[in-house]
């Protein structure tokens, strides 16, 4: 077996399906879990999602040889806070927050050196939340971003990247703040715009009326609005500059739009809509 004990802090969809991947590779001895709702945890234990379960942090990583906070970004730092007290000697810390920058900077602050840590942002999930949905082929053929820093030793790099090629992940390195600058445009962007059409529907004179008469276009575009409200504010406040800056680019595209529909400049549409056509259909699978 590639490893001991493995701890994930949160069985959420991501954290489950880590759990359930994790456990049916049949290279970890002991899956673990911990979360603060009970449910989730007797749910995880009854379908064979983790091995052990527990509403204690200390009680769950301790002997664990590596602890993955899989919780909402905005309570990532304060998890693995309250876990480092407990944390053996040696053991890998990782995360898989969609939002790296920040994290990684107050993580390394207070970290001890006996403890190592790796971010990690698996690019995988669903607009279905909750350990319920947990899928151990959600990560196969995906990727996994590893943000390290000048600080991370390498075996400790290899040990997070060993862990996610378990799950069939594709696990590639990012710097983080290239990586929130990149996920503030192609991940996060998209759903405040998913969110902000379903919002314009709902702000107009007969948005019922409107709902129901949609269809396929609008079910499909707007399919991540129904991703967790909480979990997305969590993001886009700590992406908050990244996002900002997405969404002025994204202002910019909509006025090119509006300009040449107010000219009645086909031309002008037809080229941006065509180069839009070809970089979703050549690049975007």
């Amino acid at each position: 077996m590639l490893f001991g004990k493995v701890t994930i802090i949160g069985l959420g969809l991501i954290g489950g399906s880590l759990a359930q991947a994790l456990r049916e590779s049949g290279e970890v001895r002991t899956v673990s879990g911990v979360d603060t709702d009970l449910d989730s945890v007797e749910y995880a234990l009854k379908n064979r999602i983790i091995d052990e379960g527990s509403l204690d942090i200390g009680e769950a990583v301790s002997g664990a040889e590596v602890i993955v906070a899989a919780t909402y970004v905005g309570t990532i730092a304060d998890t693995i806070r309250s876990a480092v007290p407990h944390a053996e000697d040696g053991a890998l810390i990782t995360d898989v927050g969609s939002v790296k920058a920040g994290i990684v900077r107050e993580i390394e602050g207070f970290i001890p050196e006996r403890l190592g840590f790796v971010g990690g942002h698996p690019i995988a999930g669903t607009e279905n939340s909750g350990v319920r949905n947990a899928d151990p082929a959600l990560f196969r053929g995906k990727r996994c971003i590893l943000t390290p820093t000048g600080k991370t030793p390498p075996a400790l790099k290899k040990k997070a990247a060993a862990l996610w090629k378990l799950t069939g992940s594709e696990v590639y390195e990012m710097d983080p703040d290239a990586h929130d600058r990149v996920f503030g445009l192609v991940s996060h962007l998209p759903h405040a715009a998913a969110y902000a059409l379903v919002d314009a529907i709902l702000s107009s004179e007969d948005p019922d009326m409107l709902l129901d008469f949609a269809g396929g276009g609008l079910r499909d575009y707007t399919r991540v609005a129904s991703s967790s409200p909480e979990m997305w504010v969590d993001i886009m406040t700590a992406n908050r500059d990244n996002v900002l800056a997405a969404l002025r680019q994204l202002r910019s595209s909509l006025g090119k739009i509006e300009t040449a529909l107010e000219k009645g400049d086909r031309e002008a549409l037809l080229k941006i809509f065509s180069g839009a056509a070809k970089a979703r259909n050549d690049r975007i699978k």
